[in-house]
């Protein structure tokens, strides 16, 4: 209840503060004073101030607000730059090559910005219900610890039950699928990854084994759900984490352009004089 409160303050406050920057250009506009030149500085000065956001998460010692604070302002003052962003063009699409180049560079920060935003909310929820989160640092080290786990397990049927039909089975069909990560779009998409067919191909060697290669069968499942769980965490907490070698160099590369931008209107509306 305090999330849905505070979500729904928040939401009214970028509301009204829209609400009042867009009767303040249309009344501005009703009396002939210009309004790009305020516009365009309050644009820059907010995707300056949402660009700070990151130097902030990587200043975690700086007693000023929790993170998760200011990734809330982070995610409504962005919503709040579109509407600046509008409001400055004029609803109208940009002309000459350089600001068609800014206003391009504004919808990829922008884009960019809301896939992070929706994709954090939505593969989060989704990692918390795969199975065990992990470090993604140990992703590695623990899909080659299950593989060795998972010969240890070939190499016991095959002393066991003086028979090569598992150890066949996972030369063939279960060794590539513990040497590397697997389908990594399918799994962002939610699409059914290869868990399926090897668990069915599982199920059919068993009408060929004896009750003590049941049980090994048995451990070799535990080995490729918790192998399909990695693959799952790999997928989502790297897009998670290299999203923002997106988004970020987008927004250097929208803070440059911008300034050059400024620059030159204020240049031309008189500068200092």
């Amino acid at each position: 209840m305090r999330f849905a409160r505070r979500r729904l303050l928040n939401t009214l406050v970028l509301v009204a503060a829209g609400a009042a920057a867009w009767g303040w250009v249309r009344r501005a506009d009703t009396v002939l004073q210009p309004t790009s030149l305020f516009t365009g500085l309050a644009l820059l000065a907010v995707c300056l101030g949402l660009a700070l956001f990151n130097a902030r998460k990587k200043l975690p010692f700086i007693p000023l607000l929790r993170a998760a604070t200011w990734t809330q302002i982070h995610v409504y003052v962005g919503w709040f730059s579109i509407l600046l962003f509008l409001l400055h063009v004029g609803f109208r699409p940009p002309s000459g090559v350089f600001n068609i180049t800014l206003a391009v560079v504004f919808g990829l920060v922008a884009a960019s910005g809301v896939f992070g935003l929706v994709f954090s909310r939505v593969m989060a929820f989704r990692l918390t219900l795969h199975g065990e989160n992990v470090m993604f640092e140990r992703i590695p080290a623990l899909r080659a610890q299950l593989q060795r786990e998972a010969e240890a397990i070939v190499v016991k049927s095959v002393e066991e039950t003086k028979s090569t039909t598992i150890a066949d089975f996972y030369a063939t069909r279960l060794q590539p699928y513990f040497a590397r990560p697997r389908s990594r779009l399918r799994h962002v998409l939610g699409l059914e990854s290869p868990l399926k067919g090897v668990l069915t191909d599982l199920r059919l060697l068993k009408r060929y084994t004896n009750e003590r290669e049941h049980a090994i069968l048995a451990e070799l499942v535990d080995c490729v759900e918790a192998k399909d769980n990695l693959d799952f965490q790999l997928a989502g907490q790297g897009l998670l984490k290299y999203w923002l070698f997106v988004h970020i160099p987008l927004t250097a590369s929208l803070l440059i352009l911008g300034a050059v931008h400024g620059l030159i209107a204020f240049t031309y509306a008189g500068g200092f004089r």
